[in-house]
């Protein structure tokens, strides 16, 4: 569905996040005759707001609908919208069918002005977005990071045609594509979101969109150690290029921790060569190239400790790539969250075999009761300043206290940025 097809109707903004305003910013600029209702389960300022009864019953089989994507399709408001007649899109698929080239010939070896990337995955999404945004960058191409990182893409629709977007893109937005991206990259599945997604098929199935939708003209860029991307590199129409970590010299230039950044940069330098990117280019990149905050970031040193923030953890699996980076110096572990049902027992096992303190933040019961089960102790400790003074009163110089909880924030804290943070904070504070 493109911006011309919105004229003249009437439009739903179902959510008025980051998303919703980026909708309601470009209706407003470019279908000026588009009638504007905004509507969100809390209050919002905007002369165009509605409550969502008032919504709903405003709904016909010519509304359109803009849901932003960290709204569930089981909500009933969405539902009883379906069964208005209302046809739903998202502003990745307006963003998709304004953008795509409408090529006649199979993207080619080199060409890379205009092209659209999309990735995703479980975990390391956004670290391999922008660096394949920063290689991109300082190989002098005019590129854009949107989509799940950033700004929403449907803000830069005015970029110069010959702009190569890098969208990170996550699977409640690939849940109802459309029109996939040019190069599709899918750099690891594992479970995540059972309570946006229902199970673990369901939230697979969302992921691999990006590849099932392209056509002939496209490439699909996949880690080849996961059985289910090999299968569908086999279905999909798309040209396929697998990866995985490979003993490739270049890939000795990137500074990121861990086996996993080294294999998601193994992504990166599949694109890049498909893109005829310069090597050299490429290492200097690498090299260059700064973890982003949260994740695998030290954040403090007191008495020859140190403070590891991995805040962005939200999954047992990659905390357990974060305990591979620091295994031998590893002497403290902060877990818990938000529980989205996971199995935590392989993580627990781990964390009691290596005998490292281990902190139980709140709403981390689940994963007490498992390390329980593995034979360890949990320290029911959830409050970030008394567990930094635990730990400097009880660990050994030369030792490593790692924050990767293995669960979402919600609940204790706004957000994984304001757990790492408080976290910052305490370290601070205790020096």
């Amino acid at each position: 569905m493109r911006l011309a097809d919105l004229s003249n109707k009437l439009v739903i903004i179902l959510g008025f996040g980051r998303e919703g305003k980026a909708a309601y910013d470009v209706l407003k600029s470019r279908v000026p005759t588009a009638r504007i209702i905004v509507t969100d389960e809390q209050k919002m300022n905007v002369a165009e707001f509605r409550d969502l009864v008032d919504a709903i019953t405003a709904t016909t089989a010519e509304t359109i609908v803009i849901k932003s994507p960290g709204i569930p399709w089981h909500r009933a408001y969405v539902e009883e919208m379906q069964n208005a007649g209302a046809h739903f899109t998202s502003t990745t698929n307006v963003f998709f069918a304004e953008r795509k080239r409408m090529r006649t010939l199979p993207l080619t070896k080199g060409e890379s002005e205009g092209v659209l990337i999309g990735v995703t995955g479980t975990k390391g999404k956004s670290t391999t977005s922008s660096l394949l945004a920063h290689v991109l960058h300082e190989a002098g191409k005019r590129v854009v990071l949107a989509g799940n990182i950033g700004e929403p893409a449907i803000a830069h629709l005015d970029e110069p045609d010959d702009t190569i977007f890098v969208l990170e893109m996550s699977s409640y937005q690939l849940l109802d594509l459309t029109i996939a991206p040019d190069i599709a990259v899918i750099l690891n599945l594992y479970e995540e979101h059972m309570d946006y997604h229902g199970d673990v098929a369901s939230y697979h199935a969302a992921k691999m969109r990006i590849a099932d939708l392209q056509t002939a003209n496209d490439l699909f860029v996949y880690n080849e150690k996961f059985p289910q991307l090999v299968d569908l590199a086999k279905r999909v129409k798309s040209k396929t290029l697998p990866f995985a970590l490979r003993d490739d010299k270049s890939l000795d230039a990137i500074t990121l921790l861990g086996d996993h950044n080294r294999e998601n940069a193994a992504g990166v330098l599949a694109v890049t060569d498909e893109l005829d990117i310069d090597r050299a280019i490429v290492e200097r990149a690498f090299a260059s190239f700064k973890s982003l905050p949260h994740r695998l970031q030290e954040v403090g040193v007191i008495n020859d400790i140190r403070f590891i923030n991995d805040s962005f953890c939200t999954t047992p699996h990659a905390a357990l790539a974060a305990i591979d980076v620091f295994e031998r110096d590893l002497g403290a572990i902060i877990l818990g969250g938000h529980d989205r049902g996971y199995d935590f027992s392989e993580l627990a096992q781990r964390v009691s075999d290596l005998g490292v303190r281990t902190y139980i933040l709140q709403n981390g019961n689940r994963v007490a009761e498992a390390i329980r089960a593995a034979g360890g102790t949990p320290i029911m400790i959830s409050d970030l300043d008394e567990i930094v003074h635990d730990v400097l009163a009880n660990l050994p110089p030369n030792s490593i206290c790692l924050l990767s909880p293995a669960s979402p924030s919600f609940g204790q804290f706004k957000n994984f940025v304001e757990r790492g943070e408080q976290f910052f904070a305490a370290i601070k504070s205790a020096a």
